[in-house]
């Protein structure tokens, strides 16, 4: 019975620094394979470390070498180039060789605010993250919250808890620093947001609002939105982030 053959894609590391071969080590390697007939290369890819930010001076340089190793291995009948990612997508048209990778765009989310192409805006994402209010209380004033008491109440406060904390991927250092959406309007999460479960000011919502209630992480209720990108800025970091660490214990719903 003869072998199976294999088909690969070599990764050349024009700029990244991450994996793949150096440039230079390109053609060697190929004509290595050839001792080996049942490893097909069928592509040759790269990745862009910069190209979601404004200065394209790094990408542009990195484009030019990827283009030099695609012209220098030409003879080996390579059947797929490619290097662009979202950013790359739309910055950079001449990234697009045969194939793309559209990373984060997929999901709908921009890879940076510093991309020049105005299509970005055109993104809508496709993730919501919600829950619904399991208890409700009244509170006096001067009431600390959550463990170390890191909020206060000023005046009687109705507090409602959502079953949702860091160990679902909200970020404990999103505390006292975020707000949720309950019947279209945003309130303030308060005290510190524990393993399972974080608290909610709902004094605005008083007499209107219920256990059960929907309460938006990330997404719209009514006229109103919470982006990723917005919690992002708020623990000082990316979209990426927020979106890759809510747990495998959140349930998925495809409608």
């Amino acid at each position: 019975m003869s072998a199976s053959r294999v088909n690969v894609h070599v990764n050349v590391d024009t700029g990244m620094g991450r994996i793949g071969m150096r440039p230079e080590d390109v053609l060697p390697f190929l004509h290595r394979c050839r001792d080996f007939p049942t490893i097909h290369v069928r592509g040759l890819m790269s990745h862009f470390p910069r190209a979601d930010e404004a200065d394209k001076s790094y990408s542009y340089a990195q484009l030019e070498r990827f283009r030099h190793v695609v012209s220098a291995v030409k003879e080996y009948g390579i059947e797929v180039h490619h290097i662009a990612n979202s950013a790359s997508i739309f910055d950079l048209p001449d990234s697009y060789f045969d194939a793309v990778r559209p990373g984060i765009a997929i999901y709908g989310l921009q890879p940076s605010t510093s991309i020049r192409n105005p299509r970005v805006h055109v993104l809508k994402p496709v993730l919501e993250w919600k829950t619904r209010i399991t208890f409700l209380k009244e509170v006096p004033p001067g009431t600390g919250l959550s463990y170390g008491h890191t909020f206060h109440t000023l005046t009687p406060t109705l507090i409602a808890t959502i079953p949702i904390g860091y160990g679902d991927g909200l970020s404990r250092n999103l505390s006292n620093n975020m707000e949720v959406l309950v019947r279209g309007k945003r309130c303030p999460q308060v005290g510190r947001i524990t393993m399972d479960m974080s608290l909610i000011d709902v004094t605005p919502l008083r007499g209107y609002v219920e256990c059960g209630d929907e309460v938006v992480i990330i997404g719209r209720q009514r006229e109103e939105e919470i982006t990723a990108d917005e919690l992002a800025v708020r623990l000082g970091t990316i979209n990426y982030e927020v979106v890759t660490c809510i747990s495998h214990r959140v349930s998925r719903v495809v409608p």
